[in-house]
């Protein structure tokens, strides 16, 4: 009995110790992690091109990377200045609206009841004028954000480079028995993050492509910006594009309010577009996530690991309940998931 209280105060003792290297360790381990995300994505591209192709792992890897790299290069060169010219328009809307919209529950009354409850008054637009702030900040070190993206591109690809190598050094941590059931895991594991990922991003490209269409044949003057945000939000999925209605609606209603309306209803009905016929279509092939259990573990890693923990929440959520079905339910319970 003793013996048995002694391994599980171990157990506990190991449990908290793995918990205080994740939280410590967190954002390096995250980085890990969207490493390995990406280089699945590769791996994925690398092998639809062998397949297209018949070019050798190495050289359709290598057409992966300069591919990649010739897209970055044309969208900086060709809208950088633009995009960092309506950045900052959209920021100095946006506060703008936020102090007509105070101006206005100042008129009537309301702001200075809330006033009263918690000496919040001035708290829209300083909230607006702190997000703003924050998204300025943000655009200005485009320089600091590229090198940290190149940095994980090229990790990523040393990971593409001979998957199998890192496959096989963890496997070889497994006791025998128990390599089938982890090694086939790893594969659903890839087969779905590269599922979810393709969704993502022909989810980014429909969302950013049509709202940045329907704002161009309404007149909106910031039209390319709140396209290129909304296709970025939008790789977080459910949190992304509420995050994309604010501005988007906001600027919208400073042409006219007819405008705003239009676009808000727009944007619900390309919202509902995509996330009920365009995303399941792709992603049924991953995994299908419970929006409840997503959207919880979004909020928790955000507060705990900021915005990294936002952005991978989603791939994290696939990968766990991958593993799950895989080798608690089918492995240890013996039941088939479908």
């Amino acid at each position: 009995m003793a013996q048995q209280r002694w391994i599980r105060t171990e157990i506990l003792l190991l449990i908290a110790g793995l918990l205080l290297i994740v939280y410590l360790l967190g954002n390096v381990l995250l980085l890990v992690l969207a490493a390995i995300i990406l280089a699945i994505g590769f791996d994925g591209a690398t092998k639809a091109i062998m397949r297209k192709s018949g070019l050798a792992h190495g050289w359709a890897l290598a057409a992966v990377g300069i591919g990649l790299l010739s897209i970055i290069a044309a969208a900086i060169g060709l809208t950088a200045t633009r995009l960092a010219q309506q950045f900052r328009e959209l920021a100095q809307t946006i506060v703008a609206t936020a102090q007509r919209l105070q101006n206005w529950l100042q008129d009537i009354g309301i702001l200075d009841f809330v006033d009263n409850i918690d000496g919040s008054g001035d708290s829209l637009t300083g909230a607006a004028g702190n997000l703003m702030g924050q998204m300025m900040t943000m655009g200005m070190s485009v320089v600091g954000a590229i090198s940290s993206l190149l940095f994980l591109i090229v990790l990523a690809f040393f990971l593409a480079a001979d998957p199998g190598l890192y496959r096989r050094g963890v496997l070889r941590l497994i006791p025998p028995g128990g390599r089938d059931p982890v090694a086939d895991t790893f594969a659903a594991i890839s087969h779905a993050v590269r599922w979810w990922f393709l969704g993502q991003l022909v989810s980014m490209a429909f969302l950013g492509t049509t709202v940045g269409l329907g704002l161009f044949l309404l007149g909106v003057d910031l039209w390319f910006a709140l396209a290129v945000l909304t296709a970025l939000v939008t790789f977080v999925p459910f949190i992304g594009p509420l995050i994309a209605t604010v501005p988007i609606v906001a600027v919208s209603f400073t042409e006219s309010t007819q405008t705003g309306l239009i676009v808000l209803a727009g944007y619900i009905v390309i919202e509902n577009i995509e996330g009920n016929v365009v995303t399941p279509m792709i992603q049924q092939r991953a995994v299908n996530l419970p929006p409840a259990l997503l959207i919880g573990l979004q909020v928790l890693l955000g507060v705990v690991f900021g915005a990294i923990g936002l952005i991978l929440a989603a791939p994290l959520t696939v990968m766990t309940m991958v593993a799950v079905q895989k080798l608690w339910v089918e492995h240890m319970l013996g039941e088939k998931v479908t």
